[in-house]
């Protein structure tokens, strides 16, 4: 078991996990590692990710939220059609991370990224317990690549509202809607549409590539609303967002 942050426990990080892979080796082997965590209630397992999407978003459980692995190289459009119309939290598992297009990587809104031939059961368990904090998980190669990248064309910050301004150094920090909800006193519904739209504004499918491009052209330097401190706060929350690699030894 890894260290969990003070205070941090896991009664509601306890997840339903549905996996839609075609290739039945890897499939299989994720099975094994799932079934040894107890970070993970049941799984599903499905052919395709089709299936897999659909099964877990008519899944309602109280016990634990619905998380999905797919593999990249697998999505076709419809399945990302069909990722996008859910709330899903989804993990990716992708192969060549030191070369992988990312052009592809940002079409997928995920909540994290795994190495797909690296796969091991600390991996998979560190993996899932940042996804229960609200972090990113990714390795380090491809974090390093998406943080040095530049895009094609030279485009203007993105005009953001006073609000948005507020909204973006949270996603920074890892926060959810909720947490970005009760921070900021709105409702849920208004968070996930100021996330909805600064996403749309820095062209990002998904938190990771936003929070990329936040940190790489310095757009997180908007004051966020005060709290009071806490014992466990990570100093240098962003650093650990996108460079703190998939440990697999």
């Amino acid at each position: 078991m890894l260290d969990r942050p003070p205070g941090q426990g896991w009664a509601e990080a306890v997840f339903n996990v549905a996996l839609g892979i075609g290739g039945e080796q890897l499939r299989t082997e994720l099975e094994r590692i799932l079934a040894r965590l107890d970070l993970v209630r049941n799984v599903t397992s499905h052919e395709s990710p089709e299936m897999a999407i659909h099964t877990a978003a008519g899944r309602t459980d109280p016990l634990g939220p619905a998380l999905i692995f797919l593999v990249l190289d697998e999505l076709r459009p419809s399945a990302l059609a069909m990722l996008g119309e859910t709330d899903l939290r989804s993990v990716l598992l992708v192969t060549r991370t030191a070369d992988v297009d990312l052009s592809q990587i940002v079409r997928v809104p995920s909540a994290g990224i795994l190495d797909a031939e690296d796969l091991t059961t600390y991996a998979v368990r560190d993996c899932l317990e940042r996804v229960a904090i609200g972090e990113v998980p990714i390795p380090a190669r491809l974090a390093q690549r998406l943080l040095t990248s530049r895009p094609a064309d030279t485009r203007r910050p993105p005009r953001l509202t006073a609000r948005e301004r507020e909204v973006v150094p949270l996603l920074v920090e890892g926060m959810s809607n909720k947490q970005i909800a009760r921070r900021l006193a709105i409702s849920p519904h208004g968070a996930k549409r100021l996330v909805g739209s600064i996403l749309a504004k820095l062209d990002s499918p998904n938190r990771t590539f936003a929070v990329t491009r936040i940190l790489r052209e310095g757009l997180h330097t908007s004051r966020a609303p005060a709290r009071e401190p806490r014992a466990d706060d990570d100093p240098h929350p962003a650093a650990h967002h996108l460079l703190e690699c998939q440990h697999t030894t």
